[in-house]
């Protein structure tokens, strides 16, 4: 609530209806930043990308940094598990790849 529940919209394509929280790496951290917003379509194809190829795993970075900026925007503290979360994943969350998205 504290990050999304103003943000009721897909964050890949802006629509408002069917939107749900999908975890961006399954459900291996409770993470805000593991949790983005999408449309029921654009969740359907995000659950296919839950797979250890390059393409999935570019997919899941570009997720990550789309949450990443949100989380951000709003102001959220982090906690000791979203710590953990982007200690984790550091390195697909630059300072420059977050300009840029």
């Amino acid at each position: 609530e504290e990050v999304w529940g103003d943000f009721p919209y897909c964050a890949l394509c802006g629509y408002n209806q069917n939107c749900s929280i999908h975890h961006i790496d399954s459900t291996t951290s409770n993470s805000i930043y593991n949790s983005i917003i999408l449309c029921h379509a654009h969740h359907m194809i995000a659950d296919t990308h839950n797979t250890q190829s390059p393409l999935s795993k570019d997919y899941r970075k570009n997720l990550r940094k789309i949450a990443y900026n949100r989380v951000v925007k709003s102001g959220h503290i982090n906690n000791k598990k979203d710590e953990t979360y982007l200690d984790k994943h550091r390195t697909n969350i630059t300072e420059l790849d977050v300009q840029g998205a």
